[in-house]
């Protein structure tokens, strides 16, 4: 095990006041995040960075902030269960702890928390290391009504991921909330959901060509060479068209050896007989048509906004959780 270099709480998660009692300013405390000698892992939650993400090392973090008597949901549930929460906030900045109260309790009003309220049956909730959390299946239900559609679509793709999940659990989840908010969406977006997808951008690169009308492609397309060899995966595309985008713009694409790489690699994609366009995260977020001219242009074919497109206001990008 790495000794402690920054702090005395060595593998353990601690809050701004834990380490105030060890003489550890908040000006030092944000000083060693800026370094990258410790990592923020929920707000006003820290842990030294050596020490590996794991289950249990998120939920030792949950238990520091949440008050007793209450379920963990919504955006920090799915942290716990794997997905990027960063993901799950276009502000750039780490949402609050999401509780809800179990039944016949009040809404938690804690600062560093945001409660809810609503049904919440007993097959709802499980105790994986010690916190009550709601199942992946709730807390994919919950975030798929709620999200903004391109965060919801982007936590769905690893939540229908885990063991003995489904996109079927989900909806057996949702059959309970028929005419709450958000259901037409989140029936809409499970039956879109797929694991595949490696990023919360590709996630939202595939939604953006369904809200503009195309076909829906398909992640993580393997291509071979002559003798069976494979040559790369690419991040999405349309494999009877031969046709495939590539997200460019997560981090570590931006170095000239992997720019490199990247195009070593296109080329060779291209040689066995596919067309390849990049995308970045400019084309996928913003209101323009540039994204989908480029793709009209791909596959040969006219967009056809539906009122989910962005053009529309169909990607606000306010999270409804905070309004439920």
């Amino acid at each position: 095990m790495p000794p402690t270099y920054a702090t005395c709480f060595g593998p353990l998660p601690f809050t701004w006041h834990e380490a105030e009692r060890t003489g550890i300013s908040r000006d030092t405390l944000r000083l060693l995040v800026a370094g990258g000698k410790v990592r923020r892992l929920l707000r006003g939650v820290f842990v030294e960075s050596w020490v590996p993400d794991a289950l249990e090392l998120r939920a030792a973090a949950i238990g520091k902030v949440v008050p007793a008597g209450t379920v963990v949901c919504g955006r920090t549930a799915a942290w716990l269960w794997g997905v990027d929460a960063l993901a799950m906030s276009r502000s750039g900045d780490l949402p609050p702890v999401d509780v809800m109260g179990l039944p016949g309790t009040s809404r938690s009003r804690r600062s560093d928390t945001f409660g809810s309220t609503g049904p919440l049956l007993p097959e709802d909730v499980v105790e994986p290391a010690g916190v009550l959390v709601t199942t992946p299946a709730r807390t994919a239900a919950d975030l798929s009504r709620l999200l903004a559609r391109p965060d919801a679509l982007a936590a769905l793709d690893v939540l229908v991921g885990l063991p003995a999940m489904s996109g079927e659990l989900v909806n057996e989840v949702l059959d309970r909330f028929a005419g709450y908010r958000g259901v037409i969406q989140a029936r809409e977006l499970v039956q879109l959901a797929d694991p595949r997808a490696e990023s919360p951008q590709e996630s939202r690169t595939r939604l953006r060509c369904v809200d503009a009308g195309f076909p829906c492609p398909e992640p993580q397309i393997e291509v071979f060479d002559e003798t069976d060899d494979l040559i790369a995966r690419l991040d999405m595309g349309w494999r009877e068209l031969l046709k495939a985008l590539e997200f460019d713009g997560d981090e570590g694409h931006s170095s000239s050896e992997q720019q490199t790489h990247d195009l070593a690699r296109r080329k060779r994609v291209e040689r066995r007989g596919w067309d390849v366009a990049v995308v970045t995260s400019e084309h996928v977020l913003s209101r323009s048509l540039a994204f989908e001219r480029g793709v009209e242009e791909l596959l040969g074919m006219q967009m056809r906004l539906t009122r989910n497109h962005p053009r529309f206001g169909g990607w606000d990008p306010r999270s409804r959780w905070a309004e439920a």
